[in-house]
């Protein structure tokens, strides 16, 4: 029997280790194991997957650890994300720990108040996980940190290592260092190999990202019943633009993230509030989940804008069906919407470094400036995609899903067969 060991932190990069785990379940001889950090633990757990967390591994003698753990937890820890408590302890003492171990009691102090959790890197942990595991690949989205000393600890070890890189390979912070890497698109490791180089021998492979398989269910037409039902203020055979909010964007000559201000949101409100009705279409507002909701709530009741409706509470992939076209900054659901097949129109116009260049790449619209607005709105929802744009598309990202293809390729490495399609 071949053992995975799937290592996630998040509930975002979860979601990209979930269908796979799935998709591994069908081949025999093949068993997985999982350790899903943070708010992975709750996201496995609301989808009924096995898991474990650091709470698993504690060892006799960990007593100064939990110690340290209690002190961060009482900190960092909210009940309301529904991480564990236990949980919380173990991860934050034994990480902590770590990094005493490493650089002693003062420096460790140091490297918390300047990078919080940022300075962990629990090496030490993971090399007891792979001690009691005993696993014949690691396999990791690209988070940092556990991942990260999960990839190092394996390749230390020669255990085969593979990491499925989420978008396009822009600002990598730190170099992926698995023996294999998934990607969307050919064009990611182009990325990689610009920003930071590649490590020798790597390979890397195109299957898609698993988050975004459930896309495939959703692509075609819009459908009118789940418009009357959730967005009767929407009339029968209306275009709408849908408009996903960001959070921030980083700033032009730091990698420092800037927060978008409420006047920032209005503004941006206003502007596509104005170009919609020049269009003769609706607008739909989905706000990032860290913004503040009471933003968007005053500035509708104040405007009553009667073509404008809050799409926050909506489930994302009906709602994208359910729309003519997308506008955003640099949200991912942008990508999300390509591959539902529904134009997107990027908004350039901010101060920053562009971490998602859709429009950049040829797969999107892009207006430079609010002036532009109406008319790019107009195009959007009432042209056709330019058949350029759509032969991009078609060319950068993929048409089926990617789990069975990432599983394919842990079974292809467990069995030492070669792999295909590299790039």
């Amino acid at each position: 029997m071949k053992k995975v060991l799937f290592v996630t932190y998040g509930g975002g990069h979860a979601t990209m280790v979930a269908p796979v785990i799935r998709v591994l379940g069908q081949f025999p001889g093949i068993s997985s194991e999982t350790l899903a950090l943070t708010l992975a633990g709750p996201y496995f757990k609301a989808q009924g997957l096995s898991y474990k967390g650091f709470k698993d591994f504690i060892l006799p003698g960990d007593e100064a650890a939990l110690a340290w753990g209690r002190k961060l937890a009482a900190q960092y820890h909210h009940p309301s994300t529904g991480i564990e408590e236990d949980e919380a302890v173990a991860y934050l003492g034994l990480s902590y720990w770590d990094l005493i171990t490493r650089f002693g009691e003062v420096e460790a102090q140091r490297l918390c108040q300047e990078q919080q959790r940022g300075a962990f890197y629990p090496l030490s942990v993971l090399d007891r996980v792979l001690d009691r595991v005993q696993p014949d690949i690691v396999v990791t989205t690209n988070s940092p940190r556990s991942e990260q000393a999960a990839v190092e600890a394996a390749n230390a070890r020669g255990i085969p290592t593979l990491s499925m890189q989420d978008l396009f390979g822009v600002f990598n912070w730190s170099q992926p260092q698995a023996d294999y890497v998934t990607v969307i698109s050919p064009m990611v490791r182009e990325n990689i190999v610009r920003d930071v180089g590649l490590r020798a021998g790597q390979e890397y492979l195109v299957t898609g990202n698993p988050a975004f398989d459930l896309v495939f269910d959703y692509r075609g037409p819009v459908s009118a019943a789940w418009r009357r039902a959730h967005l009767p203020g929407l009339p029968e055979g209306a275009k709408a633009l849908l408009w996903v909010d960001d959070n921030g964007y980083i700033g032009k000559q730091t990698d420092l993230l800037h927060i978008r201000t409420e006047s920032e949101i209005i503004s941006d409100l206003d502007a596509l509030a104005r170009a919609t009705k020049q269009s003769g279409s609706y607008l739909l507002i989905r706000p990032h989940p860290s913004q503040q909701r009471t933003i968007f709530d005053a500035w509708m009741k104040r405007t009553a804008h009667p073509h404008v409706l809050f799409a926050g509470g909506l489930p994302l992939y009906p709602l994208l069906n359910a729309v003519d076209g997308l506008a955003t900054y640099t949200s991912t659901v942008g990508l999300e919407a390509l591959l539902m097949e529904r134009p997107v129109l990027q908004l350039g116009y901010y101060p920053g470094k562009k971490t998602l260049l859709l429009a950049e790449w040829g797969v999107a619209r892009l207006a430079e400036m609010p002036a532009q607005l109406p008319d790019m709105v107009a195009q959007t929802l009432h042209e056709p995609i330019p058949t350029h744009m759509q032969t991009r598309i078609n060319e950068m990202f993929p048409n089926e899903r990617a789990a069975p293809k990432v599983a394919e390729a842990i079974n292809q490495i467990l069995h030492s067969a070669r792999l295909r399609h590299a790039v």
